[in-house]
């Protein structure tokens, strides 16, 4: 069966060409995603702050009932735990160290205790170590007795370089300085603790002794050191699994579902073939077997040949990432292949999975009866696919459910996109079911538009459903997915800009470069001239608490009550009062808590303290600010970093303003005004995880799909040879016989588009209510039009050049040609 399943791929490369692409193409986006994924599970950040230490130790990243959430904020431990560790046998030295973001002379850099230089180790090349807080030492070459502007936690003022210090191992990502320890800590802003706690080993050091000391803190040794010196990527970590398991599925989902089109009509139009083996003494199990070897090299041609373009591909989605902000700088992708091997097994089991119905369906047939079938395509559908459909028609009904309740963007998302792949799925079973119903609908108005070319092809519809539904299906899950993807993710950046726009009526806004602006920022920006009042926000998250169990809770740090132009819609108490330990709710997670204005409430930090706060207002407009709105003195201390991030500014001289605010980035270096449209529209990492990976997702998944609508009607087209040429011996002339192939290009067109558009609305309608209340999605009618258009050209040329190059051939030689 091998050899005749080698010979048969050989003499029909055409009708495999579409399920090799397809596999190529899923080969290609499986091994690139899984490199992501790969990364991010296998993967560890470089080690080089802590090069030195035999083991670090840290506060606990990961919390939740199943370990799984990981916070946004860094969890630090107490200073009191160096004496502690430095008591175990085996420990040479146990010395804290705290990182704070600085900016030294214009270099971005991070300024640490020097104290803890040991840890990478850093060792002097020049000069001597600080003794005052104006004094550093650079941990790059500078000049001695240099006097450099810095700007850290607080205004710029002028240092003196007195050392330069070397690293012992290259140092890539992170520039240090060096200040004096009670100058680092006071610039940390959370006195008794410390960010990692560095071990040095001595004679008979054991890792295991560390962790009965250490507590509810991690332990991290090896490889592992650099978490605690890139905590962020934890938090990466739990966004990028499910986002490169999702994309990787669907990729293999599409294949699996264009595989199975192009290889079940392969077979289905094979079937005189198949009788012939049959007759010659086949058996059924000798069928299958040829089909499953043909399926199988497909499936391994295919899927080999995308690899190496799926790691160049992988390797650039990595920078990509890096480059829109989506992940971390210390992100890296690594390695290769498991997620080749993973792509070419995965491959090769999409092809065997295609065509396992069809290929028991041909080979139980008797050969008397094949021969026969293989002329009177059989109607509607079988119990199999029945069973499929119904099954998908239930799936998708909780899914539907759920993304009319969820709030969360990207659950809302999630759900909307999970209920379009299962009513493409209920499309491909029941396909043909549809196509008789419109033949019902569309056949009389049809017959009376064009009496000859409109009732022959409403009467092809009726005949021949699996055709027409195998001919529609592709183009449904073309439109229905590529429209779903781009759609959910505009309607939910325009649902959040809306809500910015809405709240912000202030003229001006003020941001830092790099990490932000110290909290004297903004007492300067008010004293300025002309502007009338001036608020902080800052992007923070909350651990599980409020309701929510098994994620992180967006929110911001309000730092000068109400005031800005910043009207977050309160509809309870008021912001004046967010001071101290107060907490403002956004009204959904408000009724999640069952909070109400004056209650106390239990919360997690972002870095996993627990505290109690006393909700001040409720407000409205919560998918534009978070959930929640802080107090700042609620998390001094418990941020990865105390700058802030953006100061709104209310003036009614917005001209003038704008001239005087740049003058205080002579005290904070990297101060930039903006106006608020340039705010409204900015974009948080989730939000360019949308805005950047959503329409190059669609566009992969467009190109996927439209393989699949070439390839199935270029088939079907090419394969009416035999039907053209007889009713052209009965009678029908060349125009009407042209007439009634157009006619079926508009049919199936319109079917595709319109189921593909009803899946669209159906998904997007519940996600457009759950998140406005209203049922108006945000569709650009640019992309729209790309979709439907593109689609349907491609729908148009693969059906008109197959059946005008079959006009070309006589009908006597037409009909004599063999199937």
């Amino acid at each position: 069966m091998l050899r005749l399943a080698l010979s048969s791929g050989r003499g029909r490369l055409a009708t495999f060409t579409g399920a090799l692409v397809a596999l190529f193409a899923a080969s290609v986006l499986t091994t690139a995603w899984g490199m992501q994924l790969e990364s991010v599970l296998r993967g560890h950040p470089p080690v080089e702050r802590y090069a030195g230490a035999a083991a670090v130790v840290t506060g606990q990243q990961v919390v939740g009932a199943d370990h799984d959430v990981a916070l946004d904020e860094r969890a630090r431990v107490s200073s009191a735990l160096s004496s502690r560790l430095a008591a175990v046998p085996g420990v040479r030295a146990a010395i804290g160290d705290t990182s704070v973001p600085v900016r030294l002379d214009g270099r971005e850099a991070v300024a640490h205790g020097w104290g803890s230089a040991r840890l990478a180790p850093y060792v002097l090349s020049a000069g001597r170590p600080p003794l005052r807080p104006g004094e550093v030492v650079a941990g790059y070459p500078a000049a001695l007795g240099a006097r450099l502007s810095l700007a850290s936690t607080e205004r710029a003022r002028t240092v003196t370089v007195v050392g330069v210090a070397r690293a012992r191992d290259a140092v890539t990502q992170r520039t240090a300085i060096f200040t004096t320890d009670a100058e680092a800590q006071r610039l940390g802003g959370h006195p008794g603790r410390v960010d990692a706690i560095g071990v040095l080993a001595g004679p008979g050091f054991d890792a295991s002794r560390l962790r009965a000391v250490a507590g509810g803190a991690r332990v991290l040794t090896g490889d592992a050191r650099g978490k605690a010196e890139h905590p962020e990527l934890e938090r990466a970590r739990i966004t990028l699994i499910p986002v490169t398991a999702a994309f990787a599925g669907l990729a293999l989902f599409i294949a699996m579902f264009v595989v199975t089109s192009t290889m079940g009509l392969s077979i289905q139009q094979r079937e005189r073939e198949i009788a012939l083996l049959r007759a010659v003494a086949a058996t059924p199990g000798q069928i299958r077997r040829m089909i499953g070897w043909e399926a199988a090299l497909v499936g391994l041609v295919g899927s080999a040949a995308g690899v190496w373009p799926g790691m160049v591909l992988g390797e650039r989605l990595g920078d990509a990432l890096v480059r829109h902000g989506i992940v971390p700088s210390a992100f890296t992708v690594e390695g290769g292949s498991i997620p080749a091997a993973g792509a070419i097994a995965g491959g090769v089991a999409v092809a065997l999975l295609a065509v396992l119905a069809a290929g028991r369906r041909a080979a139980r047939v008797r050969p008397t009866v094949a021969l026969s079938d293989a002329a009177v395509e059989p109607r509607l559908v079988g119990p199999g696919r029945l069973v499929g459909g119904l099954l998908a028609l239930a799936g998708a009904v909780p899914l539907f459910l759920v993304s009319t309740t969820a709030r969360a963007p990207d659950t809302a998302a999630a759900t909307s996109e999970m209920t379009a792949i299962m009513l493409v799925l209920a499309v491909g079973f029941l396909g043909p079911i549809v196509a008789r119903a419109g033949a019902k609908l569309v056949g009389p108005p049809m017959a009376a538009l064009a009496p000859v070319g409109g009732f022959l092809a409403s009467a092809n519809l009726g005949a021949a459903t699996r055709r027409f539904s195998s001919a529609s299906t592709p183009l449904v899950l073309s439109v229905a997915m590529s429209c779903t993807l781009l759609f959910s993710s505009t309607t939910i950046d325009h649902a959040i800009s809306r809500e910015r726009h809405a709240a912000l009526s202030g003229e001006l806004a003020v941001t830092g470069g790099g990490p932000g602006l110290p909290r004297a920022a903004l007492a300067d920006v008010r004293a300025t001239p002309g502007v009338a009042s001036a608020v902080a926000l800052t992007p923070t998250t909350l651990g599980p608490s409020l309701g929510v169990s098994d994620d992180v809770i967006p929110a911001q740090i309000l730092d000068g009550g109400q005031g800005g132009g910043l009207d977050v819609g309160v509809t309870a108490g008021s912001l004046t009062r967010l001071r101290g330990d107060a907490i403002a709710l956004g009204r959904h997670r408000a009724d999640a808590a069952h909070a109400k204005v004056g209650d106390r409430v239990r919360v997690r930090l972002g870095d996993g303290s627990h505290t109690r706060a006393t909700v001040v207002a409720i407000y409205s407009r919560d998918l534009g600010f978070g959930d929640a709105l802080l107090a700042p003195e609620l998390t001094a201390g418990h941020q990865t970093s105390p700058l802030l991030r953006t100061i709104l500014v209310q003036t009614d001289h917005a001209a003038a303003v704008s001239q005087r605010l740049p003058a205080l980035a002579r005290r904070y270096p990297g101060l930039r005004v903006s106006d608020r449209a340039s705010l409204a529209s900015s974009s948080d990492a989730d939000r360019e995880l949308n805005r950047w990976l959503g329409p190059v997702f669609v566009a992969m998944i467009f190109a996927f799909t439209s393989i699949a609508v070439l390839n199935t009607l270029a088939m079907i087209a090419l394969r009416r040879g035999r039907e053209l040429g007889l009713l052209r011996l009965v009678g029908a002339t060349h125009r009407q016989v042209r007439s009634m192939a157009r006619w079926e290009a508009a049919l199936i067109i319109a079917i595709g588009l319109g189921l593909g558009l009803a899946i669209t609305a159906v998904a997007l309608l519940p996600l457009s209510h759950a998140l406005t209340g209203s049922l108006r999605p945000y569709v650009p009618a640019g992309p729209l039009a790309a979709i439907l258009g593109g689609s349907a050209l491609l729908a148009l040329v693969a059906l008109a050049l197959p059946t005008r190059r079959a006009l070309r051939c006589r009908p006597v030689e037409a009909i004599g040609v063999g199937e």
